[in-house]
């Protein structure tokens, strides 16, 4: 596996999956009953920009680089920026959280969260920066047999977030259809939120109609994109498909996604979508 996201934090599609996130994360603390949060994929928790690995591709700059003041923006982008500076009041400067560290600062006392992750590097650095927690569980395991493992949780109610090294994958997506139809069959009521880059459409097409045909009712497709979904220099745009998706949340994505584009591309052709691709009540 050549993926590590040490290369890509804070870049746009960070930006927006963590916004998306904290929207997520809200929705859930409106009730007072308790619930856990799941990263499938959690990486390191934190990560240097200032480092090598982050230096080397500088697409951080092109990310959250380009938001510098919390106050404007929508409150899960202002959510997101006050978890960045928290994690850099306790840290460095140049420190950068990944989902897990910024999804357990907004966890409750009653709240619990399950990490996960293959790499030996990642799960060390993770029981590292968690280890007082007792609110906080890591697991060095595969996704694709751990999380099937783990649900439903005791509290009933929870997130699943999915963001897997899309290196390892071809097509349209197989392993994480496969993977979400297992889960979704476990724990049906289950919120779910799966992240996938956008590099061409045909791929995301076929990934779409898989989904549909999957038999889970409720799916919410969310895009940004930083310049049309042709263009064959690289990754051209970021996508976040929520299962189960609380009440209102779309709205608060459509606001959340026309706030960044506008700020993390100047391209004519940057667009962004939030659409629903199965909705049976």
């Amino acid at each position: 596996m050549n993926y590590r996201h040490h290369f890509h934090a804070g870049n746009f599609a960070d930006v927006m999956k963590h916004s998306l996130l904290m929207g997520l994360l809200a929705a859930l603390q409106k009730k007072d009953s308790a619930f856990c949060y799941i990263d499938t994929h959690a990486g390191a928790g934190i990560y240097d920009l200032h480092g090598t690995h982050a230096q080397k591709t500088g697409e951080y700059l092109q990310g959250i680089e380009r938001l510098d003041d919390h106050r404007t923006a929508p409150p899960w982008v202002a959510g997101f920026l006050q978890g960045v500076l928290a994690c850099q009041a306790r840290g460095a400067r140049s420190d950068y959280p990944g989902s897990p560290w910024l999804a357990v600062h907004t966890l409750r006392p009653q709240d619990r969260a399950i990490l996960m992750d293959v790499q030996h590097a990642e799960v060390t650095s993770l029981r590292h920066h968690f280890k007082a927690d007792e609110r906080v569980a890591v697991h060095q395991r595969s996704a694709y047999e751990g999380l099937t493992a783990l649900i439903p949780p005791k509290e009933k109610r929870g997130l699943v977030l999915i963001d897997p090294p899309y290196e390892i994958e071809r097509d349209n997506y197989p392993q994480v259809t496969k993977l979400i139809k297992a889960a979704y069959a476990k724990w049906p009521t289950g919120v779910y939120a799966i992240w996938f880059p956008i590099k061409h459409r045909a791929p995301i097409v076929r990934f779409y109609r898989e989904l549909m045909n999957s038999g889970i009712p409720k799916l919410l497709a969310c895009e940004l994109l930083m310049q049309p979904d042709d263009n064959a220099l690289g990754l051209n745009g970021s996508g976040l498909i929520v299962v189960n998706p609380p009440w209102g949340f779309d709205d608060g994505a459509k606001k959340t996604l026309s706030w960044l584009n506008d700020r993390l591309s100047e391209h004519p052709q940057r667009s962004w979508h939030v659409r629903w691709l199965a909705n049976i009540e």
